[in-house]
């Protein structure tokens, strides 16, 4: 029962506390206009996204060409031959 009637004065103490107020409008209105004022390029992010993306299409392209001639073992066998007239 000690145990009860602490919390109950915690509680009590707690409902008597005063809310903190916190105002942090101006603030925030500060940083948004601060924002809205500073114009970005995209320039540069675009020529680093076209870069990429002709490097990434040039590895996905050897990629497949390396895949279709490891797919098959039998490949590797013939490959010295496919030079040679055979008739």
């Amino acid at each position: 029962m000690d145990t009860l009637k602490a919390i109950e004065k915690l509680s009590q103490k707690a409902r008597n506390e005063k809310t903190p107020v916190f105002d942090v409008a101006d603030s925030v209105l500060l940083r948004i206009r601060s924002h809205t004022k500073l114009a970005m390029s995209f320039r540069s992010f675009d020529l680093f996204a076209g870069v990429s993306a002709v490097a990434a299409s040039i590895v996905l392209f050897l990629a497949v060409d390396f895949w279709l001639s490891m797919t098959s073992p039998i490949m590797e066998i013939f490959t010295p031959l496919q030079e040679a007239p055979l008739w």
